[in-house]
């Protein structure tokens, strides 16, 4: 049974287990350099006394790794799952995600080494394997941009404190960091409402919505009061090469269009109507290679990679590993990127703000607030 009332230190379980104190520190963090008999029995003689880390000390060590990054050394593994080599690195949206892990860990003092679960002859098992002979416990899990919208890795979990980027459904359940795509649609809706856009339509790309747990069209119905008429308003498509866009977008005469990713204007008739009509129009994916004009979302997800590797850091300075009983999603809604309003006879005109599709509980970021202040 724990010890009642006390406060354990390593040296208590350093002497149950018979062991040095450097041993237990190193066997606690699952370092490779002690065996696998000796973390187990380190283990539960840790769990036999009641072992708890210290928070503070966590805190001054993370500290000490960002003081003197080169000393510590420890390396956390960047998984690039079901992504090739040459798509992490030519890819802009995966090279920004990258880059914004690399930043953060070596901030906090980690060395970082990106593997391929798509390298020739990569399987689960192996990789779990080099990652473990390596004496890597903790894995950032890349983002997925091949479609799927639940993934798994054949691994024991038992060894490794991981965190995955993204919203992508994973088994078992893991730490996530992510876009908040609802609250992210909710924004849209409320900053169109002050340029005055009343009446915007929105076409959602299936595959995308389906991957998103199907927020952005449940923010679009329910951003009013009346879901009936929010639902004439917003249509799931399969693509740009759907028959009928522009005659739908067309009838519903709309003062804005929102479209999930800029692809789908490339419908030419949706993008002639677009171009006469110039209303405003706005991408829930924006990035800096998105058409002048057109504003949207940054779902900034440099950011959002930045707190996967923090879900990553906490575990390891709590000594936390293997799959949570109780998985932290921590999700953020981007920043709003105000899109060009036409001016001109062929423009429409603009109409004051009133009560609208945007209207509901969502919170505008605050103007004037950094560009990445709302990821």
């Amino acid at each position: 049974m724990p010890l009642p009332h006390t406060v354990v230190t390593l040296k208590q379980v350093a002497e149950a287990a018979g062991v040095s104190l450097a041993c237990v520190s190193y066997a606690l963090r699952h370092d490779s350099k002690i065996s696998a008999d000796t973390r187990q029995r380190v283990a539960a003689a840790a769990a036999h006394l009641g072992y708890r880390p210290n928070p503070r000390v966590a805190s001054l060590m993370a500290h000490i790794r960002r003081r003197d990054p080169r000393t510590a050394g420890e390396r956390i593994a960047f998984v690039w799952v079901h992504t090739s080599r040459t798509q992490s690195q030519r890819d802009p949206f995966l090279r920004q995600v990258f880059a914004g892990a690399r930043h953060r860990l070596e901030q906090t003092g980690f060395a970082i080494e990106q593997f391929w679960t798509t390298d020739p002859g990569m399987t689960d098992a192996r990789l779990e394997q080099i990652l473990r002979t390596r004496g890597i416990v903790g894995v950032v899990l890349s983002p997925i941009v091949t479609g799927e919208s639940a993934l798994t890795l054949d691994w024991d979990w038992r060894h490794f404190a991981p965190a995955v980027i993204g919203n992508v459904t994973w088994t078992p359940e893991l730490h996530h960091a992510g876009h908040h795509h609802y609250l992210a649609l909710r924004m849209v809706l409320n900053e169109l409402a002050q340029l005055g856009c009343t009446a915007p339509v929105a076409l959602i790309e299936a595959t995308s919505n389906e991957r998103a747990k199907q927020a952005w069209s449940a923010a679009f119905l329910t951003s009013g009061g009346d879901f009936t008429a929010a639902a004439q308003r917003v249509r799931i498509v399969s693509g740009a090469g759907e028959p009928g866009l522009a005659d739908w977008v067309a009838a519903r005469r709309p003062d804005a269009l929102i479209v999930s990713e800029t692809s789908l204007l490339a419908a030419p008739r949706l993008a002639a109507w677009v171009r006469q009509h110039r209303i405003p129009t706005v991408t829930l994916y924006w990035s800096n290679s998105t058409p002048k004009g057109i504003g949207g979302v940054d779902q900034c997800y440099d950011r959002v990679a930045a707190h996967a590797v923090d879900l990553v850091v906490a575990q390891l300075n709590s000594n936390e590993f293997g799959v949570p009983d109780l998985p932290r999603i921590m999700l953020f809604p981007g920043r709003w990127v105000a899109p060009r309003i036409a001016t001109g006879p062929t423009a429409r005109p603009a109409r004051s703000p009133k009560p609208s599709l945007a209207a509901g509980t969502a919170t505008r970021p605050r103007r004037g607030a950094s560009a990445r202040s709302a990821a």
